[in-house]
């Protein structure tokens, strides 16, 4: 985190710091006076690089706690800005803070407004700062920074009253479930009364100013929590057991002060300031009483600084990314020489056995030529299964039907018939045979002639014709079936048949069951 430089004000003086992180260190007082002032401005040249952040411990200081309609945007800017200018129209150093919402059913919007009322007490501070030209980071009052207090030192505390014996006065401030009610610095006498008197008389008049606030009732428990940072409140915590029962008491001394807020006992024992300045180094109030001019320089530097980052950021990633791809770069290199090595050793050991291999009959061209004819031929290749597939579908209903001989063939013309004189189904007419298709035109198709007879033929020719015709009609049925022709039968009875002769002399007679039929199957592709 960057160095800050912390400045706490009050009445007796400055004390200042610089602030690495979380931690303070070279801290230095400065009285209210012209050298003291002087001393500051010298100190101020010398860290003009760190904003600074002021913290006032004064007196002329006003809380108020208001409820105004839940509003959102400029709306709710502009009201917070009327309210401040009623409350505190003549202080240059207000501020509002959003605090939370009722649990009521409007669900308004519960507000903090703040205000040094006396701005002369930081005005030479102030100047000494701006000569320097040191940008001012804001500008905040004590008790606000006082919630990361009681979360260290008692954070489950209902009602919590702190309080704090400094250079300037009693310092009271209360808590409800750890967030800041009420805050007053009393500049009692002790002289004449005592510290654990005016302490606990104080204590008195700040739980009857909380009930007349309404903010607490009397009969209301509370424990006062009493920051012993010179180990000198023991009378005190003593004084309030014994005479306020109502009360429960716990004093913090500087070695707990030191082991919770992480500072020394030395620095806490001779500044009791540190205190607050290391609270305001953990985190920065919300509640900035600064006006915008005065910040102007800080959220200069501020812009800066994240245009730096940025700048920064953009570098490292466009650094990592060069470093990423050089990084690649070598790595694809590397890949490629050894794929190179890869590739020249495999040629090298093809080459050694290649020179081993015998004189090629003819050449490579010419071999894979072949080859690929060879792959056409088989992926073009026709059996003839599915055609007898066909023929035994159709032959199984008379197993006395024979075949003697079968011939197939693929190709774009059909297979020829035996000449008898082509007859059709009985009773139908014959038809002639459809041309021959011209080679090389036309889908292929299977086609195939059935020569075959009939077992236990008895001479019966019209029950082996009618049986034939049947046959023909089964193949004609088939799904893969084209079409169907009979080309001879055991008896020719055609009608343009001249009758002379003999039955002797007639293709069929004697006994013979001979038949024969050209199946033609549709193409597929």
């Amino acid at each position: 985190m960057a160095a800050k430089l912390l400045i706490y004000i009050s009445a007796s003086g400055a004390v200042a710091s610089r602030a690495g992180g979380r931690r303070i260190s070279d801290v230095q007082r400065f009285a209210n006076d012209d050298s003291g002032i002087k001393a500051f401005r010298q100190y101020a040249a010398a860290n003009s690089s760190a904003p600074a952040f002021l913290l006032v411990d004064a007196i002329e200081e006003d809380y108020r706690f208001e409820t105004l309609p839940h509003a959102s945007g400029s709306d709710r800017d502009q009201m917070v800005e009327r309210k401040l200018r009623q409350h505190y129209r003549g202080s240059t150093f207000s501020s509002s803070q959003l605090v939370g919402r009722d649990s009521t059913k409007r669900r308004d919007d519960r507000f903090l407004f703040c205000a040094l009322t006396n701005p002369d007490l930081i005005a030479p501070w102030l100047d000494a700062l701006t000569a320097t030209k040191h940008p001012v980071g804001g500008v905040f009052l004590l008790p606000l920074v006082m919630p990361q207090l009681v979360s260290a030192l008692a954070p489950k505390t209902a009602n919590l009253l702190t309080v704090g014996s400094l250079a300037t006065g009693i310092r009271l401030s209360f808590f409800r479930e750890g967030s800041f009610r009420l805050s007053r610095l009393s500049r009692a006498d002790t002289a004449i009364t005592g510290l654990p008197r005016a302490i606990f008389d104080e204590i008195s008049n700040t739980r009857l100013y909380l009930h007349a606030l309404r903010a607490a009732t009397l009969d209301e428990p509370v424990t006062v929590l009493l920051l012993d940072h010179t180990n000198a409140l023991e009378p005190a915590a003593q004084l309030i057991l014994a005479e306020s029962p109502a009360l429960t008491c716990r004093r913090i001394d500087s070695k707990e002060l030191s082991d919770k807020l992480k500072i020394s006992i030395e620095l806490i024992e001779s500044t009791p300031e540190s205190i607050y300045l290391q609270l305001l180094a953990g985190t920065v109030p919300a509640s900035n009483l600064a006006a915008p001019a005065i910040t102007a320089g800080y959220r200069r530097l501020r812009t800066r600084q994240q245009l730096f980052s940025a700048s920064a950021a953009v570098a490292i990633i466009g650094i990592c990314w060069a470093g990423y791809n050089l990084t690649r770069q070598f790595s694809l290199e590397s890949e490629k020489e050894d794929i190179v090595r890869s590739i020249n050793r495999v040629n090298a050991e093809y080459e050694a056995v290649t020179r081993q291999f015998p004189s090629a009959p003819t050449t490579a061209e010419n071999l894979k030529r072949t080859t690929e004819l060879a792959e056409k031929l088989r992926a073009a290749a026709k059996t003839p299964a599915s055609f007898y597939a066909v023929l035994s579908r159709a032959l199984t209903p008379d197993p006395d039907i024979t075949p003697v001989e079968i011939t197939w063939q693929y190709s774009a013309s059909e297979i020829a018939g035996t000449d008898r004189g082509t007859q059709g189904t009985a009773g139908q007419p014959a038809t002639a045979p459809p041309p021959a298709p011209i080679p090389g035109v036309g889908a292929r198709k299977q086609s195939g002639l059935i020569a075959g007879e009939l077992r236990n033929f008895k001479g019966d020719f019209r029950n082996a014709i009618n049986r034939i015709n049947k046959l023909a009609e089964r193949l004609r049925a088939d799904p893969a079936v084209d079409q169907v022709k009979i080309t001879q039968l055991p008896l020719n009875v055609s009608p343009g048949l001249a009758l002379t002769g003999s039955t002797s002399d007639t293709p069929g007679s004697g006994g013979s069951s001979e038949f024969r039929l050209v199946v033609v199957l549709k193409s597929t592709p």
